[in-house]
């Protein structure tokens, strides 16, 4: 079987197709390009500019692209830790158009899934979900999840008013999901349900796990200074320490562990 990471990275020009001919050979491997470009196709006239515009989140090194939601159809964005253009099959587009963000009906519970909080006394929360066919599955702290798993995050603000959600990967690379455009704290919902990031994300390769971390705050402040940490540091006992939070800050934390 045709990787599918693959067929994205030749169909953006990233690897060339000829070097795959003797692995896939040339007639499968041509087919299944031609069917990755009818799909993205008929995806993109379903779902047009700017309704529709597939984006990627740069892992927290200022690369982030913003793509314009419409009022009935969400952005659909796709994170790497190593940040490089790829987009998601077409087929799994539409199921990410359709499920993404997440929304109750599609969400099944496994319990005991709560994060863990470093300080304070602030409740909030940050949840994981995998997409499992039409679902979204409720992730287990410490659960094990595997390279191409499509995971969404969602937040429980508490008596918070501004947050940042970040991961930090076993390579070291730290990612931010939350906002888009900066490491200055955002302006929590408070919608009395959790609330799902407008955007999923296709886990890469990287290695023993993935952290997520949500900062929050009853005041607006600056996580920046996050960026300037060493990654060779960086470790989930690190991270459940919480010496980087910012002053009156509370974390909540959340791990995945890889395959």
């Amino acid at each position: 079987m045709i990787p599918q990471l693959l067929l994205e990275e030749i169909n953006l020009g990233e690897k060339d197709a000829k070097d795959y001919y003797k692995k896939y050979g040339k007639e499968e491997l041509e087919s299944a390009l031609a069917q990755l470009k009818k799909s993205n196709q008929e995806i993109l006239s379903a779902y047009p500019a700017p309704n529709f515009r597939p984006a990627v989140v740069g892992a927290g090194n200022g690369a982030d692209k913003e793509a314009p939601a419409g009022k009935d159809k969400p952005n659909i964005y796709v994170r790497l830790n190593k940040a490089r253009p790829f987009f998601f099959a077409a087929a799994a587009v539409l199921v990410l158009a359709l499920c993404a963000p997440v929304t109750l009906n599609t969400i099944k519970s496994l319990g005991g899934s709560q994060s863990i909080r470093l300080k304070g006394s602030g409740q909030h929360q940050i949840r994981l979900y995998k997409q499992s066919g039409a679902d979204a599955v409720q992730l287990k702290n410490g659960e094990a999840v595997k390279e191409s798993d499509l995971v969404q995050i969602t937040y429980i603000p508490g008596s918070y008013n501004y947050g940042v959600i970040f991961s930090v990967d076993g390579n070291g690379n730290i990612t931010r999901h939350f906002p888009d455009a900066s490491w200055q704290a955002e302006k929590l919902q408070k919608t009395g349900e959790e609330v799902p990031l407008a955007f999923s994300y296709e886990l890469d390769d990287a290695p023993k796990y993935e952290c997520f971390v949500f900062v929050a705050s009853k005041n607006p402040f600056d996580f920046s200074k996050i960026e300037s940490l060493d990654k060779n540091q960086i470790s989930v006992d690190f991270l459940k320490k919480g010496s980087y939070l910012p002053k009156d800050c509370d974390g909540a934390l959340f791990v995945l562990t890889k395959k």
